[in-house]
C-alpha cells in the first residue's frame, strides 16, 4: 500500500464508512486526501480526526480537480447521479456497495467507464477478506464435500438507511459474498421481512435462493440488540461456521456429522438434562488476518497502476443488482 501513497485521492461523502477509509490510507502515509460532504457538521467532524484533508464546498469543485482516483460512499439513492458525473469528467471510480439500486444504472455506469477508458470498482469487501478467500479454496478442494446449504446471518442495531431497505444495505454482501463463493447465479425462491420504521422498506429480512441445488438463506437486520455476522455451510461431510466477530476462533470446521454415532459410543456423563450435540472433531485452522479494507484498496490502487479490471468491477456488479433488484420487486410489504 504504501508504494500508492502519493496518489491523488477525492472522497464524496464523510459518514461512517469514509472515517474508516481516511483512517487505513492515513496509516499507509496517504496525505493529498480531498474531501466533500452536503452536511457541514460531517465536513467539521471529520476534519477533527484528520485536520489535513482538503475540504470543498461544491462537489463541482473536486471533480475539478486532478485526481488519480474518487471514493463515492454516499446514501445508495445518490450513486446513479454523481457517478456519473465523475465519470464523465474522467476520473477513475471506487463505488461503495451495493453500486447502484437499479441494474439498467449501474449498467449505463459501467458503459461510461469503458468508454473513458475509468477504472471503476464497486466495493464488495467480502471478495477481499482473507477467511471468506480460505473458505472459498476449501469448497474448490471439496473439503466439506457436496455442498448442500449456506445460512447468512448478518444483523445489528443501526445504522439505519432511509433511501433504501436492509436488502440493499446488508444482504447485499451475502449475496455478493454466496455468488463468489459458489461462482453460479441463483434463482430466488422466497423474500419475505418486516417494516416497522418505514412504510416502503423492510428493517428485516429474509431471503431464499437456489443456487443449482444448493440453498442458500439469508438473514439481514438493523433492529437486533446484538452485532452479528455469521455464515454457516453444511456440505456431505463436514459442516463450517464463520462467525466473522469471534475474537478466537472465526473459522470451525466440524469433521463428523452426517452419521450420528450409536448411542452405545457415548459414556454416561454424554446423558443428563441438558440438551447435548456430537459435533465430532472440530478443526480450528489458523488464518492470519490481514484487514478486508487493505487488501481491498490494494487492489483497486493495483488495477489503478496497471490499467487493469477489478475482480469487482461493473460488470460483477451488474450481476450482483440484478439479483438484488429481482429480490426487491418480488418482496411483499
Amino acid at each position: 500500500m504504501k508504494k500508492f501513497k502519493k496518489l491523488k485521492i477525492g472522497v464524496i461523502g464523510c459518514g461512517y464508512w469514509s472515517t474508516n477509509l481516511i483512517k487505513t490510507l492515513e496509516d499507509y502515509g496517504f496525505k493529498d486526501i480531498s474531501i466533500f460532504d452536503n452536511s457541514k457538521d460531517q465536513i467539521k467532524s471529520i476534519k477533527k480526526k484528520f485536520p489535513y484533508l482538503k475540504d470543498y464546498k461544491k462537489i463541482d469543485e473536486i471533480v475539478s480537480l486532478k485526481l488519480d482516483a474518487v471514493f463515492l460512499i454516499t446514501p445508495s439513492s445518490t450513486h446513479y447521479k454523481l457517478s456519473k458525473k465523475i465519470l464523465n469528467a474522467g476520473h477513475n471510480l471506487f463505488l461503495e456497495k451495493p453500486g447502484t439500486l437499479k441494474y439498467d444504472h449501474i449498467k449505463d455506469l459501467s458503459l461510461r467507464a469503458d468508454k473513458n477508458n475509468s477504472v471503476f470498482m464497486v466495493g464488495y469487501i467480502y471478495n477481499f477478506n482473507n477467511y471468506i478467500k480460505y473458505i472459498k479454496n476449501l469448497l474448490k478442494k471439496n473439503y466439506l464435500g457436496k455442498i448442500k446449504y449456506l445460512y447468512f446471518e448478518r444483523s445489528n442495531l443501526g445504522p439505519i438507511r432511509y433511501d433504501t431497505s436492509c436488502i440493499w444495505d446488508l444482504a447485499s454482501h451475502d449475496v455478493s459474498t454466496s455468488y463468489y463463493l459458489l461462482d453460479k447465479l441463483p434463482q430466488i425462491e422466497n423474500i419475505s421481512g418486516n417494516n416497522f420504521l418505514k412504510k416502503k422498506y423492510f428493517d428485516i429480512s429474509y431471503i431464499k435462493l437456489n443456487f443449482s441445488g444448493i440453498k442458500v438463506e439469508i438473514k439481514s437486520s438493523w433492529l437486533n440488540p446484538e452485532k452479528i455476522r455469521k455464515l454457516v455451510i453444511i456440505g456431505e461431510k463436514r459442516m463450517l461456521q464463520f462467525d466473522e466477530l469471534s475474537k478466537k476462533n472465526k473459522i470451525l470446521i466440524y469433521n463428523k456429522y452426517a452419521t450420528y454415532p450409536k448411542i452405545s459410543k457415548f459414556n454416561k456423563n454424554f446423558f443428563s438434562p441438558h440438551a447435548n450435540i456430537y459435533l465430532g472433531r472440530t478443526m480450528r485452522p489458523k488464518i492470519k488476518f490481514v484487514s478486508p479494507m487493505v487488501n481491498e484498496l490494494q487492489h483497486f490502487f493495483s488495477c489503478l497502476t496497471k490499467n487493469m479490471k477489478p475482480k469487482t468491477d461493473g460488470s460483477y456488479a451488474q450481476k450482483i443488482v440484478k439479483i438484488l433488484e429481482k429480490i426487491d420487486k418480488l418482496k411483499i410489504i
